[in-house]
C-alpha cells in the first residue's frame, strides 16, 4: 500500500498525476470531477505539458484565475510559455468571452460556435509539428460556466456541440466540473448525462489519489453502500414528505371547520343579539300599550263602577254587592296590569334614568323575596344611551333572576359604580348552605343573555361561586358615551 504524502501541494501533485486518462487510447472527449482547484491546474498542466512536449498543440478556453494558473504551473515545468504561444501551439481563450460569441439572445447557437472554436482548432493543427493522430488538445471550461449559471441545459448542448465538431475536426478535448456543484438529488440525472457525453470520465481526486487497487475496490465498495444508504433515506424522505404533506392537508381540513363553527358561533351571537333588542322592543311596546290604553280602560271602568256604588241606597242589595265586588276586582286587576307593563319595561328607565328604575325594580322584587337584597348605586350615576341603559337594567333583571335568593340566601348585594371609562355592574349572593346550583333558575339561558349584552357593548362577564357566595361582575367601557351626570 503506497503512502500519502504529508506535503499538500506534493499530494495534489501525486493525485494529478494519477489523473492520466489510461481507460481507453487517445480518447476524444474526457470530463474530470475535481474538488480542489489545485489539483485541477496540476492534472491540466500534465495534460497540457504531455501534449505540447509531443508536437501538439494545446488550446485553453477557461477562466481568467484557472489560465493564470496553468501559465504558472507551466512555467515551473520548464514549458517556454511565450515561446510556444508566438508559434501558435497554445491557444488561450476566456471562457466567458467565448461563449457570449457563440450564444444569440442567451441561446447557444451551433453555427457560431463552429465557426468560432472550429477556425481555432484549424490554425492551432496546423501550427503543430506532432506526428500522432490528434494534434490539438482542448480543455474547455464553458460547461462549467452555464452548469454554475443555473442552465444544464445549455451544458448538455455544448457538451454535444464538441462530440459533433470533433467528429469532422481530430482533437482531444477535457471538460472539467466541480464535482461540489452537484450536491442535490435532483442533480443525479443531470450527472449521469454528463458523464454519458464523454468517453472517459475521471473521478475526483479522492478516488485518483489512490495508487493501490485494494484502495480502490474498498472505495467503490464503501461508495456502493453510501448510495444504498442515500436511496433508503431518500424514500424515507419521500414517505415523511407524503405524510406531512397529508397531515398538512388534515390541518387545513381542521382549520375549514373550526372557521365554520367560528362563523356559526359569530351569526348565533349576531341572532342572539338581534333576538335580545327584538324582545326588549316587544316587552316596551306591549308595556307601552298597558299603560297607555288597558290600564286606562281599566281605570274608567274601575271610575264606573265607583259611581255606581254612590247609588247603593237606590239598587237592590244584591246589585249594590256584584257592583262593589266588580270594583275591588277592577282595581286589583288595574294594579296587576301596571305591575306588569312595569316589569316588562319600567317607565322610569327612559323618564327619570337607570339608577332610579334599578331602586323602583329592587323595591318591587324586596316584597316577594325572603332575603334582605341591598342596592349600592354611586352617587352622580348620570345618563346613558338608551341603548346601555335598557342593556345595564336587563343585566341586573337576568342576573337577580339567575341568582334569585330563596329561604338559603342571607342577603344580595347589587352594586354599581362608574369610572372614566368604564361602568361596572357587581351582584354577590350570598348563601345559606345552599349550593349556586340550587339558588339558580335557568342559569345557563340567562348568563348566556347576560355574555351577549355585554359583548354587545364591547364589555367582559366574570362570574364566581362557591359554596358560600356568588360573585357576577359586568364591565362596560364608556369610551363613546356621552352621558350627562345627574
Amino acid at each position: 500500500m503506497s503512502s500519502v504524502p504529508s506535503d499538500p501541494v506534493s499530494a495534489v501533485e501525486a493525485c494529478a498525476d494519477r489523473a492520466k486518462v489510461r481507460p481507453c487510447a487517445n480518447p476524444r472527449h474526457v470530463v474530470q470531477f475535481y474538488f480542489d482547484h489545485r489539483f485541477l491546474v496540476r492534472s491540466l498542466a500534465e495534460y497540457v505539458h504531455g501534449a505540447l512536449d509531443a508536437g501538439s498543440s494545446a488550446i485553453i478556453v477557461a477562466t481568467k484565475p484557472h489560465r493564470e494558473s496553468l501559465m504558472k504551473e507551466l512555467e515551473c515545468r520548464d514549458v517556454d510559455v511565450a515561446a510556444v504561444a508566438s508559434q501558435g501551439r497554445l491557444v488561450s481563450m476566456d471562457a466567458s468571452d467565448t461563449l457570449a460569441q457563440v450564444m444569440v439572445d442567451g441561446s447557444l447557437e451551433e453555427g457560431l460556435f463552429r465557426g468560432r472554436v472550429g477556425s481555432v482548432i484549424a490554425l492551432a493543427a496546423a501550427a503543430a509539428h506532432g506526428k500522432q493522430n490528434h494534434q490539438v488538445v482542448v480543455f474547455g471550461e464553458m460547461v462549467t460556466l452555464l452548469w454554475e449559471r443555473g442552465d444544464p441545459t445549455s451544458a448538455l448542448r455544448l457538451e454535444q456541440f464538441w462530440n459533433r465538431l470533433s467528429a469532422v475536426q481530430p482533437f482531444r478535448l477535457r471538460c472539467a466540473y466541480p464535482l461540489g456543484s452537484f450536491d442535490r438529488e435532483v442533480h443525479m440525472q443531470l450527472f449521469s448525462q454528463i458523464c454519458g457525453e464523454h468517453q472517459v470520465v475521471i473521478p475526483a481526486e479522492s478516488y485518483t489519489d489512490l495508487a493501490d487497487e485494494n484502495q480502490r475496490l474498498r472505495t467503490v465498495a464503501r461508495l456502493q453502500q453510501s448510495e444504498q444508504v442515500l436511496k433508503t433515506e431518500s424514500v424515507e424522505c419521500r414517505v415523511a414528505r407524503l405524510q406531512k404533506r397529508q397531515i398538512e392537508n388534515e390541518n387545513l381540513q381542521l382549520v375549514g371547520e373550526i372557521r365554520k363553527h367560528e362563523t356559526a358561533e359569530e351569526e348565533l351571537r349576531r341572532f342572539t343579539r338581534r333576538l335580545l333588542a327584538a324582545r326588549d322592543e316587544e316587552q316596551r311596546r306591549i308595556a307601552a300599550e298597558l299603560h297607555e290604553n288597558t290600564a286606562q280602560l281599566l281605570a274608567a271602568l274601575s271610575l264606573y263602577f265607583g259611581v255606581l256604588h254612590e247609588e247603593k241606597a237606590f239598587l237592590n242589595p244584591k246589585v249594590a254587592s256584584v257592583i262593589q265586588r266588580s270594583r275591588s276586582v277592577s282595581d286589583k286587576l288595574l294594579r296587576e296590569i301596571r305591575k306588569l307593563s312595569h316589569l316588562l319595561h319600567p317607565p322610569t328607565l327612559d323618564d327619570i334614568g337607570l339608577g332610579s328604575a334599578i331602586a323602583e325594580y329592587v323595591d318591587q322584587l324586596r316584597s316577594s323575596s325572603q332575603a334582605r337584597i341591598e342596592l349600592d348605586i354611586a352617587e352622580g350615576l348620570g345618563r346613558f344611551s338608551r341603548k346601555l341603559e335598557i342593556a345595564v337594567f336587563r343585566i341586573v333583571e337576568e342576573a337577580l333572576e339567575s341568582i334569585r335568593p330563596t329561604s338559603g340566601a342571607a342577603f344580595v348585594l347589587v352594586r354599581l359604580r362608574r369610572s372614566s371609562n368604564a361602568l361596572e355592574i357587581e351582584i354577590q349572593n350570598h348563601h345559606r348552605g345552599a349550593s349556586p346550583a340550587q339558588a339558580s333558575t335557568r342559569p345557563d339561558t340567562r348568563i348566556m343573555a347576560i355574555h351577549e349584552r355585554a359583548l354587545e357593548h364591547g364589555g367582559s362577564v366574570q362570574l364566581t361561586s362557591d359554596l358560600t357566595a356568588t360573585l357576577l361582575r359586568v364591565t362596560l367601557p364608556l369610551a363613546s358615551e356621552t352621558a350627562t351626570r345627574g
